[in-house]
């Protein structure tokens, strides 16, 4: 990464600070790249606010900052000591995510405060799509975290929200969707509708050092609150740095957003040992939990072969039904297919003996396992009655973030059920394939307006374990969830249906052609609860998905193709009922725009590829 370190009065890439340090109020700014978007710090008689703009339009109007600790109060008595101004500047690849590459490029501002002999500093930075700010304190020593004062007050009077309620269901099992409640879970959609933008509020880089908040609603701001099931103090070590407290910002309809990769950005690199790592494996998957048949691996295996996927997820009691695993390891192993089993926290006591998490892991391995899918971070060791939010607490961070480590360490991918959401981590552990964190396709009654939000709130968090396409148990018709295959996002993709249904869909064509990561992504047009068109590429070939709650006509214009190539686009559409299917074929440019009908809860799935000669 390069950091170029700017002196505390440089008014270089549209940096600015006023009034000097014994003035009784100062305020220093911090400016996107593109000079658009800028976050404004203000200390003023001791304390703290921070304001968001973009293009001068004010979407966060003096929101409070502070940090509470044994170390001291920072909420106010706070006097400035000094800035530095750094640009952030990297390019990074990653096996797994929307996109293969990664541009992190960013304005930072370092602004150090101090209350008596303890400093504490408030880090800005300012990308294109957004703003991130974090706290820190230096020293050495242990250190305890009371609590924050940060809140984020929203512009203007006519703001609609997306997200759950708080506390949600089995860790973020809540259907997504609008939401007044005045508690509400991380992350935060909001159209603030007389500003013409959406933001996203929510934070990023959630770690073992600290918890994921939630959300008090108070009109129309929103104040940080720790988790309910968070008994304690945050008890952590000196030097420490609080996860990045993050608003993406999308002028007129919610593209930015969509496509943002600033979690990723704010997360650490990439573990040293894990960059480029061949065990690494994402892929597409088929699962045994749903469409039952546990018993047959090798039937499973074959499928997966012939499919051309590269993983099976066995479930619950795959020790008893498979008793020489080894073997069928092996045999998978044979076909380039490769094994995830489940495992559950709380009967294996994980939180209390990492031992056994270790041994564990390390029977896996010895057996010749490439994954652990690992459940119930939500619930309490010794029953299974469920909490309010056990998975946002600081120890079921740190259990995650031992186990994300340990598996790393035996050569497992790693998805993670009943567990919180993620926040950009896979950047630092790519094996971290994926989490549930949503109510999917596992829940037998399903929710169209939860379907159209997922792009919009839960995906852009990080991967999204769905487990879609399910013949009988979708609430859309059969291109509706075609079309979500491709736009929710996942590093495994876990199909649901069982094999021989899969075989025997006319679509069958396009799951196996299907990628589970991607070199591009682009957002063409959508609203939460309405209808979603996204389109992706891995390599020359795009594919579009596109989910819809009403009947529409989607013109779908073909900029994003190479010019002067003619391409073949292979369309699965919506026929005259939800289980018809229409399958047909044209050749395309980048001049042309595709025009196709939904119906209602339908949709629709394009395969776009380079036409052979």
């Amino acid at each position: 990464m390069i950091r170029h370190t700017f002196a505390t009065c440089s008014l270089l890439l549209a940096f600015s600070a006023l009034a000097p340090a014994t003035r009784a109020s100062a305020q220093y700014v911090v400016r996107s790249p593109d000079g658009k978007i800028a976050l404004t710090v203000r200390h003023e008689r001791g304390a703290l606010t921070f304001s968001v703009s973009n293009d001068e339009t004010l979407l966060i109007d003096r929101g409070a900052l502070g940090l509470t600790s044994n170390r001291g109060d920072f909420r106010d008595g706070l006097r400035f000591v000094r800035q530095s101004r750094t640009l952030i500047d990297e390019t990074y690849t990653l096996p797994v995510g929307k996109r293969s590459t990664y541009v992190n490029r960013a304005n930072e501002l370092d602004l150090t405060f101090a209350k008596g002999t303890q400093e504490v500093h408030v880090v800005c930075r300012a990308y294109d799509d957004g703003v991130a700010f974090r706290y820190a304190i230096p020293g050495t020593g242990d250190v305890e975290i009371t609590g924050e004062t940060t809140t984020f007050p929203l512009a203007g009077a006519d703001v609609a929200y997306w997200g759950q309620p708080h506390p949600n269901n089995y860790g973020y099992e809540t259907p997504l969707g609008p939401v007044t409640a005045d508690r509400i879970s991380m992350p935060v959609l909001a159209k603030l509708a007389e500003r013409k933008h959406w933001l996203l509020v929510a934070q990023a880089a959630s770690y073992g050092s600290y918890v994921i908040p939630n959300f008090a609603r108070q009109g129309n701001a929103l104040s940080v609150q720790f988790p309910m099931d968070q008994k304690s103090p945050v008890h952590t070590t000196l030097p420490f740095a609080s996860p990045w407290r993050f608003v993406l910002v999308s002028a007129n309809d919610p593209k930015r957003i969509v496509e943002s990769t600033m979690l990723e950005n704010l997360n650490p690199p990439t573990e040293p040992a894990l960059r480029g790592a061949s065990w690494i494996r994402p892929g597409r998957a088929s699962w045994d939990f749903i469409a039952g048949d546990g018993k047959k691996l090798g039937t499973w295996i074959d499928f997966d072969a012939e499919m051309g996927w590269e993983w099976h997820v066995t479930d619950a009691g795959w020790q008893t039904r498979t008793p020489h695993m080894r073997e069928t390891t092996a045999y998978a192993a044979a076909h380039d297919v490769a094994i995830m089993a489940w495992g559950k926290v709380a009967n294996r006591d994980f939180l209390y003996r990492h031992d056994k998490a270790e041994s564990w892991m390390a029977e896996l391995e010895q057996l010749g396992i490439r994954g652990a899918k690992i459940d119930f971070f939500d619930q309490q060791d010794s029953t299974a009655t469920a909490t309010d939010d056990l998975e946002d607490t600081q120890a079921r961070l740190q259990l995650r973030d031992f186990l994300t480590e340990t598996a790393a360490k035996h050569h497992l991918m790693v998805e993670y059920h009943g567990a919180a959401i993620p926040s950009g981590e896979r950047r630092r552990w790519p094996n971290l394939a994926s989490a549930e964190a949503v109510y999917g396709l596992e829940r037998r009654t399903q929710n169209l307006v939860h379907d159209l939000t997922i792009p919009y709130v839960r995906n852009v968090m990080g991967p999204v374990s769905y487990t879609p396409f399910h013949l009988t148990r979708s609430i859309g018709s059969l291109a509706y969830q075609l079309g979500q295959t491709v736009i929710y996002e996942t590093g495994i993709q876990i199909f649901a249906e069982r094999y021989d249904r899969i075989l025997g869909f006319a679509g069958v064509g396009f799951l196996k052609a299907l990628p589970a990561t991607w070199d591009e992504t682009r957002f063409v047009e959508g609203a939460p609860g309405s209808h979603t068109v996204m389109a992706r590429r891995k390599g020359r070939a795009w594919f579009v998905g596109a989910i819809s709650a009403e009947a529409r006509t989607v013109a779908l214009p073909l900029s994003f193709l190479e010019e002067g190539v003619t391409y073949e686009a292979e369309i699965h559409r919506d026929g005259a009922g939800k289980a018809d299917l229409v399958i047909e074929k044209r050749q395309v440019a980048r001049r042309d725009t595709l025009t196709l009908n939904t119906l209602a809860a339908g949709g629709f799935a394009v395969r776009i590829a380079p036409a052979k000669s």
